[in-house]
């Protein structure tokens, strides 16, 4: 009796085109999968700041074919911690570890790094390329039919689908229900860049920027700002978190809000002069505000033939560089358990094995990230 192969590769379907929609995209199309990717924005692209490449991370990009050093990515060198008013605590070497990491820390536009995503996942190779659809709003998920339904009415039918869709997530609740939103940390942090040689034109501030890859940081005792270089070590991404209460914003309006200039001066008025002086170098037009958003731990991330990833299940504060690697590594993990060829009556246990395999590591590192959030004294070692 002749046996008819089953068909390899499976449909899915990505809600989000950020930096973990888009690696998942690409490692599951190595797989052998056809992969749709659904972005509400015109060009799925991302923006407002830089963002910390650690070892894991750096490594999983590597896997799918990302060099993150051909998109202007930094190596990190050394951490600085100062206590606000500018006395030096302490300095860490980060290249002490390079023996005992596999792989650079490197430091990024989240721009550069995204745009390195797309050209990977456009680029030739086995099978369909990854479509990108953009300007397609996803407003309903079937878990049980793996559907997509947009804006428009069109419904787009899959195998799986992966909700990449940030903390905002409309595929959230589709499994853990409506009442499960991002929530106020009780911080918000100001975005944004400056040109490195400005900084270095200018005698008071120029010795802070003349050591290259460093990340240098201010505390008081709630707020701090954090510096480092990224796009060739041509300009300098500012990060600086403070009580919300002091800039207050809409936390379900987005992350890159608008924000006068004098609000962010005003708020570090207590801090090193020469820190000060810095800050007032930001362009008034491209300085953002971020809510840093919080959320109760998800019970389950996945639902049939729905599953949660990133933000979209657990949305990370930005105080151990943590966010971005751990899209990464879920965006991989699904690549892994969900092989080219797999049955698709195996889709519903594969997916509650990604969960098993991923959530106590994110938990775990979610409350480590809370725990440095909690207090901003400098710390005695790195």
């Amino acid at each position: 009796m002749d046996v008819t192969p089953p068909a390899k590769g499976l449909k899915i379907l990505i809600v989000g085109a950020g930096i973990g929609g888009l690696a998942a995209a690409i490692a599951l199309h190595q797989q052998g999968h056809e992969v749709e990717l659904f972005e509400r924005s015109q060009f799925a692209n991302e923006v407002g700041a830089a963002i910390h490449l650690t070892p894991n991370a750096n490594g999983l990009l590597k896997r799918i074919g990302v060099n993150a050093s051909q998109y202007g990515a930094v190596k990190a060198e050394q951490i600085r911690d100062y206590t606000s008013d500018g006395k030096l605590v302490f300095t860490g070497s980060i290249t002490k570890f390079a023996d005992t990491w596999q792989h650079e820390w490197l430091l990024i536009h989240r721009a550069h790094l995204h745009e390195g995503l797309k050209d990977k996942a456009k680029a030739p190779g086995k099978g369909k390329p990854v479509t990108l659809h953009t300007s397609s709003k996803v407003t309903g998920i079937d878990p049980k039919t793996a559907t997509v339904i947009l804006e428009n009415g069109t419904e787009i039918r899959g195998d799986v689908v992966i909700g990449a869709d940030g903390v905002h997530s409309v595929a959230r609740r589709h499994v853990a229900g409506s009442d499960k939103k991002a929530f106020s940390s009780g911080k918000n942090a100001f975005r944004f860049m400056v040109s490195r040689k400005a900084v270095l034109d200018d005698p008071e501030s120029a010795h802070l920027v003349r050591d290259l890859g460093s990340v240098d940081m201010w505390h008081s005792s709630d707020s701090k700002v954090v510096i480092y270089p990224c796009v060739n070590n041509e300009m300098l991404n500012f990060v600086c978190i403070h009580p919300d209460n002091l800039s207050n914003i809409g936390v379900s309006k987005g992350w890159d809000q608008a924000v006068d200039k004098d609000t962010l001066l005003e708020i570090y008025k207590d801090y090193d002069p020469v820190v000060r002086k810095i800050l007032a170098k930001a362009d008034a037009q491209t300085l953002k505000i971020w809510p840093l958003l919080d959320m109760e731990t998800l019970p389950t991330w996945v639902d049939h033939r729905l599953v949660l990833m990133g933000d979209a299940a657990h949305p990370f504060l930005p105080y151990r560089a943590s966010g971005g690697a751990m899209a990464l590594e879920d965006g991989i993990a699904l690549a892994v358990l969900l092989p080219g060829d797999l049955p698709k009556e195996e889709i519903h246990e594969r997916l509650k094995l990604y969960e098993k395999a991923r959530h106590e590591r994110v938990t775990r590192i979610q409350e480590h990230t809370r725990d440095s959030g909690r207090s901003h004294l400098p710390r005695d070692k790195v």
